[in-house]
């Protein structure tokens, strides 16, 4: 994570993004349908792989702030 709004995600329910922060789109993307499909098929897609490419980002970024977000505490 890497700005303030990234930092107060990982504590609380937090829905502000910066459009100039890797961790703010890694977490923007990971609270996606296009990541929960991935995450519930458990195989990257070609939908998701081109936003991954367009926001140039992998899939371990977007995994990372997916688990830090509080946002999916108690959440499978």
């Amino acid at each position: 994570m890497t700005c303030e709004a990234c930092t107060t995600a990982t504590q609380k329910s937090w829905s502000v993004f910066m459009s100039n922060c890797r961790g703010c789109q890694a977490r923007m993307l990971s609270r996606s349908t296009h990541f929960n499909r991935v995450k519930r098929n458990q195989r990257l897609d070609t939908v998701y792989q081109t936003a991954l490419d367009q926001l140039g980002l992998t899939h371990k970024e977007v995994k990372e702030a997916w688990n830090s977000d509080a946002i999916n505490r108690n959440t499978n």
